[in-house]
C-alpha cells in the first residue's frame, strides 16, 4: 500500500511547533493571495462573511500540522467543514469556477508559505519535497470536499426548486382555481414570477424534456396522463414563436391562447383539443399550431360527434347524389356563402359560366329549401360545410 505524504520521514524535532506558531501569519498570506488573485473573493474576504472562510483555512492548516506530526490522516471534521463552506458558497450565489480558481490560488500560497517556513526551520530538501507533496494532496482533498458541498447544495436546491415549480404548475392548471396571493407566493418560491399573461403549449410527446432543453427562456414543464405541456410567460413576446418552432422540431404541438394566470387550465384544455384535431387531420398536423389561428374550427369541432351530426343533417339532401355532382354542388354552395351570393365572383372562383352558377344554385334551392334564404339557415350551412371538410377522412376535394 502506498505511503501517504504525511506518513513519510518525520520532520526534525520542534519543526511542527515552529510552524504552528506561524499559522496566523501563514493564513494571512493565503488570504492576501486569494484577495489579490480573485476579484470575487477579494470582496468576500474583506467582508464579515469572509471570517468563516478564514477560520476554515486556519483549521485546515492546524489539522494538517497535527496529521504530519503524528503520521496520520487529517481529522475528518475538517472535511465536513469545507463541505459546509462549499454549500455556503452556492447559497451566496458565487460560481463554482470562481471558487475553484480561488482555491488553487490559496493552495499555491500555502505551499509557498510552508516552503519558506521549512527553509527557515532548517528542513532538508527531501523532507521539504515530501511536505510540499502532502500540502498538495491535502489541498486536493479539501478542494474535493468544497466542490462536493457546493454540488450537494446545488442538487438539493435544484430538487427543491423542481418541487416548488411542480406545485406552482399544479396551482395554475387547477380547474377549480387558486387564491391569486397563494399563486404569487408559490411563483416567488419557485423563482418563476407569475406573469400578467401566459399560455400553455400541449405536446404530442409524453415528456417535455427534449423541448425545454432547446428553449432559451424559462418555462414550467410537466406531464400527466394526457401528455406533456409547457407553461410559458409572455407567449406573444418577440421571438417566442420561432423559439417554440425550433424546440419542437416539427413534431405536433398546439399553443393555447394567452390568458390570465387564473385561466391557465383553459389554455391547456384548448391547446389539447387543438392538438387532438391536428393529429386527426382536421387541422395542420406538422409543427406548431396556434389555437388563436383556428378558433372557429376548434369551437365547431370541440364536440366532433355533434359537429358531424350537424353536417349530416344540414347536408343530407346532397348525400344521395352521385359523388361528382355532390362535390360540385358543395363547392358551389361554399363559394355562394363566401361571396355573399354574388354570381360573377362565384363564377370567377369556380372557373365556370355565370349561367352555370345560376343553374347550380337553383338545384341547391330545390334540395335545401328555405335554409338558403334565412341568416340562421345560411350560418348553419356554413358550419356544416366546415365540419364536413374537417371531419372527412380522407378530405374531400372539390370538382370544377
Amino acid at each position: 500500500m502506498a505511503t501517504e505524504p504525511w506518513q513519510s520521514e518525520p520532520l526534525p524535532p520542534g519543526t511542527v511547533d515552529a510552524v504552528r506558531s506561524e499559522v496566523g501569519s501563514l493564513v494571512d498570506n493565503i488570504v492576501a493571495a486569494v484577495r489579490a488573485g480573485s476579484p470575487v473573493y477579494g470582496e468576500v474576504l474583506a467582508a464579515p462573511e469572509g471570517m468563516a472562510i478564514r477560520l476554515g483555512i486556519e483549521q485546515a492548516a492546524r489539522a494538517f500540522l497535527e496529521a504530519v506530526e503524528h503520521g496520520r490522516r487529517p481529522a475528518g471534521e475538517t472535511d465536513e467543514l469545507w463541505r459546509q463552506l462549499g454549500e455556503a458558497e452556492f447559497q451566496a450565489g458565487r460560481s463554482l469556477d470562481d471558487l475553484r480558481a480561488a482555491f488553487r490560488t490559496g493552495i499555491r500560497a500555502a505551499w509557498r508559505g510552508a516552503a519558506d517556513l521549512a527553509l527557515r526551520a532548517g528542513v532538508s530538501a527531501p523532507i521539504a519535497i515530501a511536505l510540499a507533496e502532502a500540502i498538495f494532496v491535502y489541498g486536493d482533498e479539501l478542494a474535493s470536499d468544497v466542490v462536493e458541498g457546493y454540488l450537494r447544495m446545488q442538487s438539493d436546491e435544484a430538487g427543491e426548486r423542481e418541487r416548488r415549480r411542480r406545485r406552482l404548475a399544479a396551482l395554475l392548471l387547477d380547474p377549480a382555481g387558486a387564491d391569486p396571493e397563494v399563486v404569487q407566493r408559490a411563483g416567488e418560491l419557485a423563482r418563476w414570477p407569475v406573469p400578467r399573461t401566459l399560455a400553455v403549449l400541449a405536446l404530442a410527446s409524453d415528456s417535455p424534456i427534449a423541448a425545454t432543453r432547446k428553449l432559451d427562456f424559462d418555462v414550467l414543464a410537466g406531464a400527466d396522463a394526457d401528455g406533456a405541456w409547457l407553461v410559458l410567460a409572455d407567449p406573444d413576446g418577440p421571438g417566442r414563436g420561432a423559439a417554440l418552432e425550433r424546440a419542437i422540431e416539427g413534431e405536433p404541438a398546439a399553443l393555447g391562447p394567452a390568458v390570465a394566470p387564473v385561466e391557465a387550465h383553459r389554455s391547456l384544455r384548448w391547446a389539447r383539443l387543438t392538438l387532438e384535431l391536428a393529429e386527426s387531420g382536421a387541422l395542420p398536423n406538422r409543427g406548431l399550431v396556434r389555437v388563436k389561428d383556428h378558433l372557429g374550427t376548434v369551437i365547431l369541432l370541440q364536440d366532433p360527434e355533434m359537429a358531424r351530426a350537424l353536417a349530416e343533417d344540414r347536408l343530407r339532401a346532397l348525400s344521395q347524389l352521385p359523388r361528382v355532382e355532390r362535390e360540385r354542388l358543395v363547392q358551389t354552395l361554399a363559394a355562394w356563402l363566401a361571396h355573399q351570393r354574388q354570381t360573377p365572383r362565384i363564377a370567377q372562383e369556380l372557373h365556370v359560366h355565370p349561367q352555370t352558377v345560376r343553374y347550380r344554385i337553383a338545384k341547391l334551392r330545390e334540395l335545401l329549401g328555405e335554409a338558403l334564404d334565412t341568416p340562421a339557415g345560411r350560418f348553419e350551412l356554413e358550419l356544416a360545410l366546415r365540419a364536413d371538410r374537417a371531419l372527412s377522412d380522407p378530405p374531400r376535394t372539390g370538382a370544377g
